[in-house]
């Protein structure tokens, strides 16, 4: 996979997390072992790092 397919993929991944977790606030929605709080806290934290996945991936070389 070339380096700019891989950045896309991400950014997508970034995109349907943020959107999730919208989502969540929205809902309200919970599973059986983590609240709505927890799961919105867990999403952002995969977005964060996600975003760092994609800063450090386009970042200059040198």
């Amino acid at each position: 996979m070339q380096p700019e397919d891989r950045i896309k993929r991400h950014e997508d991944t970034i995109q349907r997390l943020r959107e999730d977790a919208e989502w969540l606030h929205e809902t309200g929605f919970w599973t059986d072992i983590a609240s709505n709080a927890e799961l919105i806290a867990a999403n952002e934290q995969m977005t964060a790092l996600y975003v760092s996945l994609v800063r450090e991936l386009t970042r200059p070389v040198g």
